[in-house]
């Protein structure tokens, strides 16, 4: 008895930790923009988007700040998987600001996103190709040279941009 009496208070917890890791928090202006355009995309084309993880949080430029990664590779389309095509996909960083709002620093079309590490020394690698990873073009998708590749915050011009082409992470 005193086990199925913990089951279903453990259940009812676990029901009201999902309910508030799904509300989404407040986002700055435009990154909810941001969002509410990508999943607009799935909606027009009659399919439900699932956005609880399309936005990770991570401080990438340093000053304490979470600054906005919105991947469109982390949103679920239902009943319209192929919205968002089968390779590459839409990626913006939104960088911090000291009112709480936030702007773009840095878009690009990647194959996947990964944020590893935390507070100051996080780093968001990006999946790319070809150039990206410092290789020629392939004749062919299927013979594409692959790579993880972290993006660098410029304090100057306050934006992100690719690390050095000796820093990547070859994919094999």
């Amino acid at each position: 008895m005193s086990t199925r009496i913990i089951c279903v208070v453990a259940g009812c917890l676990m029901a009201g930790a999902m309910a508030r890791a799904a509300e989404p928090a407040k986002l700055p202006a435009a990154v909810a923009a941001g969002l509410k355009s990508v999943a607009d995309e799935c909606s027009g084309v009659g399919g439900r988007p699932v956005t609880r993880d399309a936005v990770k949080r991570v401080d990438l430029t340093g000053d304490g700040r979470d600054d906005f990664v919105l991947y469109t590779g982390w949103i679920t389309c239902e009943n319209a998987a192929s919205v968002y095509g089968d390779r590459h996909k839409g990626l913006t960083v939104y960088a911090a600001d000291a009112e709480g709002g936030a702007a773009v620093a840095y878009e690009d079309w990647v194959y996947d996103a990964k944020v590893e590490g935390v507070g100051r020394d996080a780093k968001l690698w990006l999946t790319t190709s070809g150039e990206g990873c410092g290789r020629k073009p392939a004749a062919s998708f299927a013979s594409e040279a692959f790579c993880d590749r972290a993006i660098l915050w410029n304090d100057a011009t306050k934006k992100f941009a690719y690390a050095p082409v000796s820093t990547v992470r070859m994919i094999e």
